[in-house]
Parts: structure tokens; C-alpha cells; sequence
């Protein structure tokens, strides 16, 4: 039988192929396990990674208006806490003006009437509350915000944040206020008449003005609790759509773990074969070199 020499050859360089592809899908297996990433470079999926990129960005403008989202409702809920605050306080200075009224002692008004005062002066410096130096009540007009409540911008929608003149709201006339301590001083029973802006004092003030400033101050708590509520479905929404962006994602992204393992594996296994075939191959060379070797011996 005729020997042919340079098969052995031909199979080894083949063997060698198989073997550096089989090591080169192993390595790259083993990369996606370890990165968590089916997309290492882009040549291995060229519209995937440019989906890929779309999605990040509209996640990182989404996860932004989110955060502006939640902002603005902290704000407003802390601004309903500070009316609600000021309507617990008006009901009280309600309940001290008709126990002074119903008072036949002196010494009785004067305790309502101190009381009384010292509500006036909590009234008034829950004016100067902010939160993170923006303060929660203004008297100016022009003093709004433009909440972005989606990720389109300018051109998707948004809530306006107007101002509560929360000053206005405790105007029981022209010249008197119910508040003190932003407004002015307080005037004492039996003075003289007030100072534009003073606040009035516990006998000058009637029931009607004290329920139509409870009435005032619950209009600008419904305006805000109206703000929050919006922001809140806003908020939602906006979490909703952050979480399916990034299944969308990971989706294009993400490797399946599983499926790599069970890939890397069978890889390992070829690998090891094509090494056992190049080594067989090689060895046959070796056998064919031995035979030149020795010219006496006839096949």
C-alpha cells in the first residue's frame, strides 16, 4: 500500500484551525460570562449596539425628568404641610377669639389675648419657611416653575408651579393682617389703629373675617394638594417607563448567563478534542519520519 506523505500534514494545519477557532468562540464566551454582555464590540451586533445607545440615552433623560419630578412634588408636599399647619392654627385662634368673647374677666381675655398672639407671630413666620433656600409662599407674581414631566422636553408635558401668596390669604382688610412677625407687629387690645400691614390684635377681628381666612388658607392648601397629586401620577408613570427601558435594554445587552455557560462548555469540550486530533496528527508525522529513517524496511 502506497504511503502519502504529506496528508499527516494537511491534518494537522487543519486540526490547528479548528483548534484556534474553537479557542477563539471559548475566549469569547467566557468574556460575555464574566462582562454579563452578549455585545462585546461592535462588530458582533452592529444595529443591536446602536439600539443599545438610544435606549441609555432616553433612560438617563428619563431617570433626570424623574428626579426633577420628584423635586417638585417634596416641594409642593412640604408647602401642604405648612398650610396645613396654618389651617390647625387659624381653627385654634378661632376657638381662643370665642372664649375671649364669651369672657367676663379680665384677667381671662388677657390670657386668650396672649395666646392669641402667639399664634399670630407661628402664622407669620410659617411665611419663611423654604426648602433647599427656595421659599415655599411668595406675593410675587412672576414667581413660577415649569416642571418637565416627561422626557420629550419642552415639546411633552409639563406643570406649572404658580405661586401661593400665602400673605394675601391672612389679608383680613387693607391695612390688617391675621398673621404677625412677617406682616408687622402685633397690635395689643386697646390700642390705637394700626399700621398699614400690622396684625390685627384678638378684639378687633370678627368671626366672618376668621372663616374667610380659613376658607383662603384651604383654597391655597387644594391648589397645592392639586400640584402634588399631578406630580404623583407624573412620578409613577415616569418609574414605570425607567423600568421598562431598561428591560428594553438589557434585552439587547444582556447575555443569558445559562445559555453562555452551556455554549462554554461545549466550546471547552472542542477545544480538548481538537487538541487530542492535533496531537494524533502530529504523532502520525512522527511515525512517517521514523519509517525515513530506516530505508531497509519495505511496506
Amino acid at each position: 500500500m502506497a504511503l502519502t506523505l504529506g496528508a499527516s500534514h494537511a491534518a494537522s494545519l487543519r486540526n490547528m484551525q479548528y483548534l484556534n477557532q474553537t479557542k477563539s468562540l471559548m475566549d469569547k464566551s467566557l468574556q460575555r460570562i464574566s462582562s454579563g454582555k452578549k455585545i462585546l464590540s461592535p462588530g458582533d451586533d452592529p444595529g443591536g449596539l446602536a439600539s443599545s445607545m438610544r435606549l441609555q440615552s432616553e433612560i438617563s433623560i428619563n431617570n433626570a425628568v424623574q428626579a426633577r419630578v420628584a423635586n417638585a412634588k417634596s416641594f409642593v408636599e412640604v408647602q401642604d404641610g405648612a398650610l396645613k399647619s396654618a389651617g390647625d392654627i387659624l381653627t385654634q385662634m378661632s376657638t381662643l377669639q370665642s372664649n375671649y368673647a364669651g369672657a367676663t374677666q379680665s384677667s381671662d381675655k388677657e390670657i386668650y389675648a396672649g395666646q392669641f398672639r402667639e399664634l399670630q407671630v407661628q402664622l407669620g413666620n410659617l411665611q419663611k419657611e423654604t426648602l433647599n433656600g427656595v421659599s415655599l409662599f411668595s406675593n410675587d407674581a412672576s414667581d413660577s416653575w415649569t416642571i418637565h414631566t416627561s422626557s420629550q422636553g419642552a415639546s411633552g408635558g409639563s406643570l406649572t408651579l404658580e405661586n401661593l401668596d400665602y400673605h394675601a390669604a391672612l389679608q383680613v382688610s387693607g391695612a390688617e393682617n391675621i398673621s404677625a412677625g412677617q406682616a408687622g407687629t402685633v397690635v395689643m387690645a386697646g390700642s390705637a389703629s394700626p399700621n398699614p400691614g400690622d396684625a390685627i390684635s384678638i378684639s378687633e377681628i370678627s368671626s366672618t373675617e376668621m372663616n374667610t381666612a380659613i376658607q383662603n388658607i384651604a383654597s391655597l392648601r387644594a391648589k397645592s394638594g392639586g400640584k402634588a397629586s399631578t406630580l404623583g401620577f407624573a412620578s409613577d408613570y415616569l418609574a414605570t417607563k425607567s423600568v421598562s427601558l431598561l428591560a428594553a435594554n438589557s434585552r439587547v445587552m444582556d447575555a443569558d448567563i445559562a445559555e453562555e455557560s452551556l455554549n462554554y462548555s461545549k466550546y471547552s469540550l472542542l477545544y480538548q478534542a481538537g487538541a487530542a486530533a492535533l496531537a494524533q496528527s502530529n504523532l502520525s508525522m512522527e511515525v512517517v519520519l521514523d519509517l525515513l529513517k530506516f530505508p531497509s524496511i519495505r511496506t
